[in-house]
């Protein structure tokens, strides 16, 4: 049995025996099939790492993804005739799926990821968003069906597709989450650091796990005690040794607060430390990173998986985000600057992970707040609903577009206002195929993404990863995909 399941089975089983017909046939099938799928996963001490990049604000991926033949470009072009692409200047690609009949391009910032497209090492996530379940447009007309609490709130859809929580409902972040379980199953680091990685200082994807999380710099971990090392002078040194000797004497204190605060201070020390020799010693990172915040973040992630081995670590989760999204105005400016951020950052990163011979190991994707509207607001745009996303990786079944794209037209099937479009598929659809990746069980990922149900029974997977298509079509795991192939 599948290792990450083996401390929770007999609890998740008790708890559904009430729900499982024990003398049908069919449903021990099932289990079994289950527990195969759970052995076929479980990677053993195989090394993996998810990468998570936010895009904070809300990407107009309307103007990321666009269409090129010719009628679907001119209704694109009509809704929002302030900020279309010339036609001429998109990025031709050639998805083998998921077109739906149309030819796309990219945005003409977007050369390194069209090149991993096409090379299939990157895929897209068509109409990507938060959802609790499958909405019609009559549905949301008519408040039929759960929504998503506050859309089109920056802080609450951030949380929500983080989290499944909300501003005011706050849950443990679903990154957090995922190396909770990997923490219990014995695939923590070596030396006590968290599996969860953020560069991006705190954030709900990965808050609220019992495991915590570890903040890194764009440039490394900040490395305290060079700090106190530097002294020299006289003065330097009397404030070096005050600063150690109340660390001690916070440590002996009566009080359990001053005590616990004293070990904290010391163990941030001393995990500092660490942290920074090992990724200082970790093998050079010879690939050339963009210049600028973005890719000197991308290239520090690098570096630390390049250390995981000396940071003991099977299994890393990092966060990544990257902020000025929200384009109500200035952006034919700013979009394509953050674009080209994107591109040249994430394929320097595949890069790397190519270098270090871990590029199937290493998932990288994105997220954001939401979509925007298909409509132009002046030289902008305003916040929407289902948006598309990128995935990028050795192990990506590329060169497709997963999920269902919407019609770039006002007024669609999809459309409730202005080009905010229902998303097709969930946030937590993403989630769960991750997770299976990273080695997850079914149970696990339920508990984790509860409404994955309610998109039916193909719902918690989409066949993205190469590798864990494989396997549930070897163990005849029929999802009503020609047997679980991508």
């Amino acid at each position: 049995m599948d290792r990450i399941e083996k401390a929770n089975e007999r609890r998740r089983f008790l708890a559904s025996a009430g729900r499982i017909a024990l003398g049908s046939a069919a449903a021990m099938a099932t289990m079994g099939q289950l527990q195969m799928v759970h052995a076929a996963t479980r990677a053993s001490d195989k090394y993996r790492a998810l990468v998570c990049v936010y895009l904070f604000g809300g990407n107009d991926s309307f103007n990321m993804l666009v269409p090129r033949s010719t009628s679907a470009y001119a209704t694109y072009s009509a809704a929002r005739p302030a900020l279309a692409i010339p036609q001429a200047n998109l990025l031709p690609i050639t998805p083998t799926s998921g077109a739906g009949g149309i030819d796309w391009g990219l945005n003409p910032a977007m050369p390194e990821l069209r090149a991993l497209f096409e090379s299939g090492r990157a895929a897209l996530i068509g109409n990507l968003g938060p959802l609790v379940t499958p909405t019609s447009k009559a549905d949301y007309q008519n408040r039929r069906v759960p929504l998503p609490p506050e859309l089109f709130s920056h802080v609450d859809q951030q949380s929500y597709s983080m989290s499944m929580g909300s501003e005011t409902a706050a849950k443990a972040g679903w990154g957090g989450r995922i190396a909770d379980r990997l923490q219990a199953s014995d695939f923590g680091s070596t030396l006590g650091l968290p599996i969860g990685l953020t560069l991006s200082g705190a954030n709900a994807w990965l808050a609220g796990s019992e495991s915590g999380m570890y903040t890194l710099g764009s440039s490394g971990p900040t490395q305290l005690r060079s700090q106190l090392r530097t002294a020299t002078d006289a003065r330097g040194l009397a404030r070096r040794t005050a600063f150690s000797q109340l660390i001690d004497a916070a440590q002996r204190d009566s009080s359990a607060f001053v005590r616990e605060h004293g070990r904290t201070n010391r163990r941030a020390i001393d995990f500092s430390e660490s942290v920074f020799n090992a990724i200082a010693n970790a093998p050079t990172v010879a690939t050339a990173f963009p210049t600028g915040r973005f890719g000197d973040t991308m290239r520090t992630v690098a570096r630390t998986i390049a250390a995981r081995g000396a940071l003991g670590q099977k299994r890393q989760i990092f966060f990544v985000g990257l902020g000025g999204w929200d384009t109500h105005d200035g952006q034919p400016v700013d979009h394509p600057r953050l674009l080209t951020s994107v591109s040249q950052g994430l394929a320097a990163f595949y890069n790397a992970t190519v270098e270090l011979g871990v590029a199937e190991s290493v998932t990288t994707f994105t997220m954001s707040d939401f979509g925007r509207t298909l409509n132009n607001n002046g030289d902008g745009t305003d916040h929407g609903w289902g948006g598309h996303s990128w995935i990028v990786g050795g192990d990506v079944a590329g060169r497709r577009i997963f999920g269902t794209m919407p019609d770039y037209a006002l007024g669609s099937a999809l459309d409730v206002g202005r080009g905010r479009m229902i998303p097709t598929t969930a946030v937590e659809q993403l989630g769960s195929t991750l997770s299976r990746w990273f080695g997850l069980g079914l149970g696990d990922v339920n508990e984790i993404f509860p409404n994955v149900r309610n998109f039916g029974t193909t719902g918690d997977y989409l066949p993205m990863l190469t590798s864990t298509n494989r396997l549930l079509n070897e163990v005849n795991f029929t999802r009503g995909r020609g047997g679980g192939k991508g």
